[in-house]
């Protein structure tokens, strides 16, 4: 197989296949020149909605989830991150169900949007290691919260939303099945984050780190810098993470990110479908972050109304 094809994994449900269209076209406009092939693993996905997909680009190749892969994590719950869902486990299982042919790969989370040129990634070698990874956090206090809360050896925590794999080492180092006894255990590992912190936990000792460029958090970004951060190309990352809950796919989330968004949106099949809402989606402290949002940006009603309705859903919690 040729070693400058350029394998890249997205796990999704109906819920999240426009978004991964919308990822997928922000690599393709950005990389016209490269051969890059996408492997996309679903489930509760129409034929209809899979053929939008495959408008995007010739090399996509599309693979049913079977349901028992699923069913195993359906008993996990997690209280305090709501917005995740059941594809999210599927990528620790990506390297046994790829073809054999696959050697490396990267895996995307759905809010990720490609902003250069990303052949680099095939010069990072990965031999020697089961994936190369880039950090959760630019502040060290939050990396060693994160290392006391899941007692890690390292010093470092990783984000999970971008992984290069080395399938064959992920085999060997069993990273599925030991990522799994830890999310299917009865015991307490103190996970806020499920998929992340079990795989920070097996693999701590098996990565190496790279570039954050490759999966730059867009909350990394204070609203000065967002303002010329897109000014200059050469300092743009390869990746950027739209993380947490008010995805930028949502009506209510206004701003930069959510431009950046529609213009890759523009390009797909989904072109003219509408945002949609966040509000029934909505948590307690969500209402609050609006609401400073809005009085940001001098809109002093609408910033009035949300944090009024935060106050009532806050008193009535208690």
């Amino acid at each position: 197989m040729n070693n400058s094809i350029i394998n890249i994994v997205y796990c999704t449900d109906s819920n999240y296949l426009e978004h991964v269209g919308v990822s997928i076209t922000s690599i393709v406009l950005n990389n016209k020149h490269h051969n890059i092939h996408f492997h996309i693993f679903l489930y509760d996905v129409s034929e209809e909605e899979k053929n939008k997909l495959k408008e995007i680009s010739s090399s996509i190749t599309l693979y049913s989830i079977p349901i028992n892969e699923l069913n195993k994590y359906s008993d996990i719950q997690n209280n305090k991150i709501k917005h995740i869902n059941r594809s999210m486990y599927i990528r620790l299982s990506v390297p046994r169900l790829l073809p054999d042919y696959v050697d490396k790969f990267i895996y995307l989370d759905a809010d990720i949007l490609c902003f250069g040129d990303i052949s680099p990634i095939l010069n990072i070698n990965i031999d020697s290691v089961v994936c190369a990874v880039t950090p959760d956090s630019l502040d060290a206090n939050n990396m060693l919260q994160n290392k006391e809360r899941l007692n890690l050896a390292s010093q470092k925590y990783f984000n999970s939303g971008f992984l290069y794999i080395n399938t064959q080492n992920w085999k060997k180092f069993d990273t599925e099945n030991k990522a799994n006894q830890i999310l299917l255990s009865p015991q307490n590992f103190n996970l806020l984050y499920p998929d992340q912190d079990a795989l920070n936990i097996v693999l701590q000792d098996q990565v190496t780190y790279i570039d954050v460029k490759w999966n730059y958090l867009f909350t990394w970004m204070n609203d000065q810098e967002k303002e010329n951060f897109f000014d200059n190309k050469e300092c743009l990352p390869r990746f950027i993470h739209f993380t947490g809950a008010r995805k930028i796919w949502y009506q209510e989330h206004k701003g930069l990110a959510q431009n950046l968004y529609c213009f890759y949106k523009h390009f797909t099949p989904w072109s003219n479908s509408s945002l949609k809402s966040y509000k029934s989606k909505m948590r307690v402290n969500d209402y609050r972050i609006y609401s400073i949002s809005y009085l940001k940006n001098k809109k002093f009603i609408e910033s009035a109304k949300y944090y009024l309705h935060y106050l009532k859903l806050k008193l009535f919690k208690k």
